[in-house]
């Protein structure tokens, strides 16, 4: 803010918004902070509190945060066991890989 105290908005796809103080103006931390990096950026952030995350992020990042949600879904209602849940989430957000661990191949990296 202009008077130098920090704030850090968090958000999530869920709609829930909280925008907690995370320094005061004298350099000082609120209890319950107790490591804060700050990073000088060469731009400045508009802050709008009635921004909603689907205002923020585009649909392709909506969409990708949406599969990921419904792996994680699909694993807590029992849907996906452990295995499948942790290949199905390891496939959308690196790729689909070859299994290592089949006979034959190199397990070197």
């Amino acid at each position: 803010m202009d008077d130098g105290t920090g704030l850090c908005h968090l958000s999530d796809l869920n709609g829930k918004d909280e925008t907690i103080i995370v320094s005061y103006p004298d350099g000082t931390m609120p209890d319950g902070i107790s490591d804060l990096e700050l990073i000088n950026v060469p731009f400045s952030i508009e802050y709008d509190p009635n921004a909603s995350i689907e205002d923020i992020l585009s649909p392709e990042v909506r969409e990708r945060m949406s599969k990921t949600n419904l792996i994680l879904e699909e694993y807590e209602a029992g849907v996906l066991d452990e295995r499948e849940a942790g290949e199905a989430l390891f496939n959308h957000l690196f790729g689909k890989q070859e299994n290592l661990e089949e006979p034959g191949q190199d397990e070197s990296f």
